[in-house]
């Protein structure tokens, strides 16, 4: 402990003068006191009280350090998700707990969120071990934690593997659980398919069948729409560790939300039916887009862009040449323009609207009046240039064969020049000329402007067209690449003065939210008026909600539902403004598709920490392993305190004590 002050110590000094000063004068002149003893007794009261009450007024500083001893934290992490069957784990991790009496002990639970305490039930639908450790750094950051017993069971299907990312510097003891045995199982791993797709269109699903312990049995795959069976096939499972992908085209035949139940034969010893089943979502679009082709002269390329177009059923595809065109532009969502002259009177009422735009632009002239992204400085002739897909376009994907296509098809031609592009194009297919790859585009996506403008700016793609027929028998990938661009144009965005954000498929352990906009007659965004939501599910139960507003907009936070199909209408109240829509909360299945533990993870994990694996049968020893530990130890912090003089309550009683004293003795020696 010590005392310190910010002033010199000329200023200790001078209150001490200064009740030296006033005892002096107080009592040099007392000739009651015939004592000689007490008059000094007094004298020396009176100094000290009025030297301490002086020194007071310069707020001197007392400055101590204060100890603390902190018991070694333990760490008690329970797995809930449901790939471990067995609950049993609350009752020995409380026990283990209870016997760490020497510790302070913090008990979580997870799966996919961190929670504090123990759960008696496992009904976690993901297990993410990143999260865990990423909060348990959190909350321990600085302090000494002798070590994690982790009770789990090695599966994880959400963020990083637990063996790589982790910055704990302390031992982790893992108790292994769940069954490390191999048994007849039957499962659909994976499903890869398109979100949207069109009425009336085919899309692919991509489904992984994986079999463990079944070789030699007789499956079948079968999928099912709407309680019809639309899709079956036989396999034979080859291997005890069979894994095979079923590609199946399917045909959009139902408008709005489709539900496809994918599901494999169950075998009779199977233990775990769960992951014999998966549904997948496509939301299909009933929406059919006007196309027109304004053409100048025939081309081959043309009939291959219109062979693409005319298969699309949600496509109505007008050709229609340059000089016999004398509709509105405005009835149209795509206009494509083919062997057009700049100066075209036409372009000019086109210039005036909005609608997307596909050029191809082979004399490199008529995107000037559309696009000033790009500029091209033509140095004659034509040149031969391979087309390469730009690794950075992200705006829709290539299938593996519309990649075989592009990098194995016959050349293109595009005319000869240096190409100067702004920054916010989008290159789809840039030229290779030789072996040297360029930044030239011959396919480039511009949308900084009020509209999108895509431009080709090469020639030949028929022949394309004729190269993936003779490869494949069909024109599946080359069809592709121009149906895609279609399909990315001419979608656009909503323009109602009522707008409604969601997404139509939630995952069932998610919080739904809801984001309205309003808008008035001068398309002014507003927020005056209060906006009501009813949600009805399938057994037309009624859920109502009224949206929040904020800033200029309206969110609304519908909590989370059950698993199951909803519909709901928003409502603008005092007007006749609403909006429907429908929405599904599908199961998370990802827990039940894989069910053997993986205990070698949860012995690396262990043993890389500086931990050690056991089981749930040797509570005994993972308690006596953490007392004997080299991290059981106690630690010892020191703190230093800062406290002003006048704020510590004894010092202000030894004051009173003193003065009180003084006043006791000069009534009693009569001086008062």
């Amino acid at each position: 402990m010590g005392i310190s002050t910010e002033l010199p110590i000329l200023y200790s000094i001078a209150c001490l003068l200064l009740g030296l000063s006033y005892a002096y004068f107080l009592y040099r002149k007392e000739n009651l006191l015939s004592s000689k003893v007490l008059r000094n007794s007094l004298f020396v009261i009176r100094t000290l009280f009025i030297g301490f009450l002086a020194a007071l007024v310069l707020n001197p500083i007392v400055k101590s350090l204060q100890k603390t001893t902190h018991k070694p934290i333990v760490i008690i992490a329970q797995d809930v998700s449901e790939s471990i069957s067995d609950t049993s784990s609350v009752h020995f991790l409380t026990d283990i707990a209870n016997q760490l009496s020497d510790f302070e002990v913090h008990n979580f639970s997870f799966s996919d969120e961190v929670s504090q305490g123990f759960l008696a039930e496992n009904k976690g639908l993901l297990t993410n071990y990143s999260n865990l450790f990423q909060d348990m750094m959190s909350r321990f950051s600085n302090q000494h934690v002798a070590g994690l017993v982790l009770a789990t069971d090695g599966l994880y299907n959400r963020g990083n593997s637990p063996l790589y990312g982790r910055l704990m510097n302390y031992p982790i003891y893992a108790i292994a659980q769940g069954d490390t045995n191999l048994n007849k199982d039957v499962s659909i791993v994976k499903v890869h398919q398109n979100e949207i797709a069109f009425l009336g269109n085919t899309f692919p699903l991509e489904i992984a069948v994986a079999a463990q312990q079944c070789k030699g049995e007789n499956i079948q795959l079968t999928i099912w729409n709407k309680g019809r069976k639309i899709y079956t096939e036989k396999m034979l499972i080859a291997s005890d560790d069979d894994y095979e992908k079923v590609k199946v085209n399917l045909l959009a035949d139902g408008v709005g939300l489709q539900h496809y139940t994918i599901a494999v034969t169950q075998l009779s010893s199977e233990k775990n039916i769960k992951n014999n089943s998966y549904t997948a979502y496509v939301d299909v679009i009933d929406s059919r887009y006007k196309i027109l082709l304004l053409t100048d002269g025939s081309h081959p390329d043309v009939s291959a862009y219109k062979s693409v177009i005319d298969k699309n059923k949600n496509y109505a595809l007008e050709q229609v040449s340059i000089t016999d065109f004398n509709g509105n532009f405005e009835e149209y969502q795509l206009v494509v323009l083919f062997g057009i002259e700049e100066s075209s009177f036409v372009l000019k009422d086109l210039k005036k609207s909005k609608i997307p735009l596909l050029i191809f632009d082979l004399q490199q002239g008529v995107y000037k009046q559309f696009s000033s992204a790009l500029s091209f400085k033509a140095r004659g002739g034509i040149e031969e240039v391979r087309a390469v897909k730009n690794e950075g376009f992200s705006s829709f994907t290539f299938s593996p064969d519309l990649l075989n296509l592009i990098d194995e098809a016959p050349p293109l031609y595009s005319p000869f020049g240096k190409y100067t592009m702004k920054v916010g194009v989008e290159v789809i297919l840039s030229q290779k000329i030789g072996g040297q790859l360029t930044n030239n585009p011959i396919v480039l996506l511009d949308e900084q402007s009020e509209r999108k403008v895509a431009v080709v700016s090469a020639e030949g793609f028929w022949k394309w067209k004729l190269y993936d027929y003779a490869n494949s028998k069909n024109n599946s990938a080359f069809d592709e690449l121009f149906s895609k661009l279609t399909q990315y144009l001419v979608l656009q965005e909503d323009k109602s003065r009522f707008r409604i954000n969601y997404k139509k498929q939630i995952a069932e352990n998610s919080t739904i939210y809801f984001d309205a906009s309003l808008y008035n007659e001068s398309y002014e965004l507003i927020n005056n008026k209060e906006v009501e939501l009813s949600i009805w599910n399938e057994n037309s139960e009624k859920f109502e909600y009224e949206f929040s507003k904020s800033s200029e907009n309206y969110s609304l936070n519908a909590g989370v539902l059950d698993v199951g199909k909803y519909s709901f209408l928003a409502k603008v109240k005092g007007t006749d403004v609403m909006k429907r829509g429908n929405f599904d909360v599908k199961a998370i299945q990802l827990e039940q598709l894989h069910t053997v533990a993986n205990h070698q993870l949860l012995y690396q994990l262990a043993n890389t920490s500086g931990g050690k694996l056991f089981y749930p049968n040797q509570i005994d020893e993972v308690v006596a392993t953490i007392k004997q530990s080299k991290n059981n130890y106690k630690r010892i912090s020191t703190k230093e305190k800062l406290k002003g003089i006048i704020n510590i309550p004894w010092i202000l009683l030894s004051l009173l004590a003193l003065i009180s004293l003084e006043w006791f003795l000069r009534k009693y020696n009569g001086l008062i």
